[in-house]
């Protein structure tokens, strides 16, 4: 199996998660509304979506929407830069776009250590541990990392506009 294949899979797993974690937030979400109607709530349920899973769901399928164009995009002056040879300038933008998040990367990583080293966890009647919300920032980044990075080496074929790509 060749990297881009192995970055795929990964990047597939990571959707696979995120929409697990969306359908167990609805969940848990449903439970606790309807258990504060019926005067007995679901204890933890916002925490655990807004500290886990709404992490989860925001970065692990960053790296998919890469490829499958899920992300927002000014193509105003599409037409005429794709008939840069090579396809400079979207490997330049991509360029741009990978330092800008390996910057990121840069800054999620020791902050994400020290909060496993610390044992950080939350206030209130569940005590969450917040150390382990810190790992899924890095964990999508380094796979859009790796994406730009297959981007900049061998770029999706171009799409016609108006369409969407699965």
């Amino acid at each position: 199996m060749t990297p881009i294949g192995i970055l795929e899979r990964f990047e597939r797993v990571g959707d696979v998660v995120a929409a697990a974690c969306l359908l167990l937030m609805m969940g848990a979400i449903s439970i606790d509304a309807l258990g504060r109607f019926m005067g007995s709530p679901l204890q933890g349920a916002y925490e655990f979506s807004e500290l886990y899973l709404m992490v989860i769901i925001a970065f692990l399928p960053l790296a998919r929407s890469v490829v499958t164009g899920g992300q927002v995009r000014m193509e105003l002056l599409l037409p005429v830069l794709e008939k840069v040879p090579g396809r400079a300038v979207y490997r330049a933008t991509t360029a741009l776009a990978l330092a800008a998040f390996l910057l990121t990367l840069w800054v999620a990583v020791p902050e994400a250590l020290d909060k496993i080293a610390e044992r950080e966890t939350s206030y209130g009647l569940v005590r969450w541990p917040l150390y382990m919300s810190y790992v899924w920032f890095p964990v999508g980044i380094v796979l859009l990392c790796l994406r730009l990075v297959a981007e900049i080496i061998r770029p999706a074929p171009v799409k016609p506009h108006g369409t969407d790509a699965i």
